[in-house]
């Protein structure tokens, strides 16, 4: 009887929800509008399990503010959200779900930001409570162009170049620490944008890295890259991906990353953040070295060529033919783990800009300089055709100025002549 009691609660509960149906707001551009609680703002009922699904294209970005919030608070026995709650999902662009934490009372929470183009707030309740009207929140889809690098706090003030972001069609770029090469500001976090069209990626190498004595020092200075799409500090990972690289952290100096591919990083999308974060300035110890600090150098990525001749995972999914199309292709080459012994691997095959070639920098992958070969040859033969241009002005210059003075000469012999026989006449007459 019991049970039959239970199933027949179920059941009114599940009709009783049954006018909350999941709402789906969509739009591919930008735009902004508002979600509330059933009845808002008259108080909400029980039981309700609401879900509001928003989403947009993924040139764009979601973000939410709460205009109003008046929920129940927590249980006094378990501190938990119970009677009524908010719950906020993120699902990033690896398919990865952020949950955040139940959110109840009448504190209004703060906004939540992120660089995604999916979510989802679910509201549910379980009590009734006519004291509380419930929510009111606002969502703004934005361009994923108008979001700037994160705030950067600097120590010292003496110090400067600390965060920036590249410029509209820019295709490469370097960036130095504050301070560098003699010494790094302390107490400082520094972030520096690199954002490219939306069809390319990002490839970073590290030119240079001193930041500590030894690597176990990072929490005196660190350098992290990080991939611009990341979801940072809101909720959870509901799915975990192994395969899944997102930022890389470095420490110490570029001593403990000797091993070819170590220092360099390659984005999954067309936007990168450098993140310089010190509680220390430099060790004692360092004072006087060459360099201090760290040098990057990044580059546009226009396609990545596999093994198989095709592009890679590049974002757009285009062919690697087509993505590289009148582009020029690094020539890779191999890295081999012991030599003699046959352990060798590929380099990847970036795809840059034409224009990049013979720039003076290295912009293929660590040991792939086959965009800067046979520019010392074509340096020869510029400066040779130049030299000859300048013989061949020289002489046709000497040659005008030497017609010249001949002309004048003549001109001047011409001239005395007559100024004699006009003498002589005189004397005569």
């Amino acid at each position: 009887m019991i049970e039959y009691i239970l199933i027949v609660f179920h059941i009114i509960i599940l009709v009783q929800c049954s006018y909350c149906p999941i709402k789906h707001i969509h739009s591919s551009t930008p735009t902004t509008g508002f979600i509330e609680s059933p009845g808002y703002p008259s108080a909400y009922s029980a039981p309700l399990d609401c879900v509001f699904n928003i989403t947009t294209a993924a040139s764009n970005v979601i973000q939410l503010s709460f205009v109003t919030f008046d929920l129940a608070s927590k249980n006094q026995l378990s501190d938990q959200c119970l009677d009524s709650y908010l719950l906020v999902v993120v699902v990033d662009r690896h398919g990865r779900q952020h949950v955040g934490e139940r959110l109840c009372g009448t504190t209004v929470p703060s906004s939540i930001n992120t660089m995604q183009s999916w979510m989802q707030v679910q509201f549910v309740t379980t009590s009734a409570n006519n004291k509380h009207r419930g929510f009111r929140i606002q969502y703004r889809i934005l361009s994923e162009a108008a979001i700037q690098e994160p705030i950067s706090t600097l120590g010292e003030p003496i110090f400067s170049g600390c965060g920036g972001h590249s410029t509209p069609g820019q295709l490469s770029g370097e960036i130095l620490s504050p301070g560098y090469p003699n010494t790094y500001p302390k107490n400082s976090t520094c972030n520096w944008l690199i954002r490219v069209e939306a069809r390319q990626r990002i490839y970073i190498r590290i030119v240079h890295l001193h930041l500590a004595p030894t690597i176990a020092e990072c929490e005196r200075a660190s350098l992290t890259i990080i991939d611009g799409y990341k979801h940072e500090n809101y909720g959870t990972d509901r799915k975990e991906s192994a395969s899944e690289t997102s930022e890389a952290k470095f420490c110490g100096s570029q001593l403990y990353y000797s091993e070819e591919g170590m220092k360099s990083y390659l984005s999954s999308a067309n936007r990168i953040v450098v993140r310089l974060v010190t509680q220390e300035g430099p060790a004692t110890s360092m004072i006087g070295e060459e360099r201090i600090g760290f040098k990057i150098v990044w580059t546009a990525v226009e396609g990545l060529i596999g093994e198989n001749g095709i592009d890679d995972g590049i974002v757009g999914g285009n062919g690697g033919a087509e993505a590289c199309k009148d582009q020029f292709v690094c020539h890779g080459g191999q890295v081999c783990v012991e030599q003699g012994h046959g352990i060798c691997a590929s380099r990847s095959r970036l795809c840059i800009h034409s224009s990049l070639v013979c720039d003076g920098i290295h912009n293929c992958v660590e040991g792939d300089f086959s965009d800067e070969q046979h520019c010392y040859s074509r340096e020869i033969i510029t400066s040779a055709a130049l030299g000859f241009s300048l013989i061949v002005l020289t002489m046709l210059v000497l040659e005008t100025t030497t017609s010249s003075s001949i002309d004048k000469r003549k001109k001047s012999n011409g001239e005395w002549e007559i100024i004699v026989h006009t003498i002589f006449f005189d004397i005569i007459m």
